[in-house]
């Protein structure tokens, strides 16, 4: 399915192609919120490729999975993989250059914000995003670390970012 499709796109235009590509990063966008996740019981990669096959199914099927979550489930059986590829191996293929195209909106998992901070989720961000932001940042030179039982206060300037103590 994917090569053909990337060699008949390849005989378009390139702002063609480009269209394509932001037309199927909008839709697979639309599908990505928490209650499609949940419902079609797919994470991170797998849960783009059930979203990839929604598309790849039709206008038909992607609308009913875009109006009824639990819909999503049918598309987790087909194999729509590739499908995220074919515009730049169609660009690659027509013009012989690396794609360097980026879509309005993203595709990945977790990306459609509104889509995971609904009232389905609780206000819950996606876990990638809940991770980044869970991070600690490293400490600024001179600000002053707990101090735990009897241990003595440390500045930052003692430890590194790993957190061992330079010698």
């Amino acid at each position: 399915m994917a090569s053909s499709l990337a060699a008949e796109l390849a005989t378009l235009s390139v702002p063609d192609i480009q269209a394509f590509e932001d037309h199927l990063a909008d839709l697979l966008h639309g599908l990505d919120t928490h209650a499609h996740a949940r419902a079609a019981r797919a994470r991170g990669d797998w849960f783009l490729y059930v979203r990839c096959a929604a598309v790849a199914s039709g206008r038909a099927a992607y609308e009913e999975a875009l109006a009824d979550p639990h819909k999503l489930r049918r598309s987790a059986r087909r194999e729509a993989e590739p499908l995220p590829f074919v515009a730049s191996q169609a660009y690659e293929r027509s013009t012989g250059l690396p794609w360097r195209h980026e879509s309005p909106v993203s595709y990945e998992s977790g990306s459609n914000l509104t889509g995971w901070s609904g009232d389905d989720t609780s206000g819950k961000l996606p876990l990638w995003l809940r991770m980044i932001i869970a991070v600690p940042r490293p400490l600024r030179r001179g600000t002053q670390l707990p101090v735990h039982d009897n241990e003595r206060a440390r500045t930052s300037r003692e430890w590194t970012c790993r957190g061992a103590k330079r010698g």
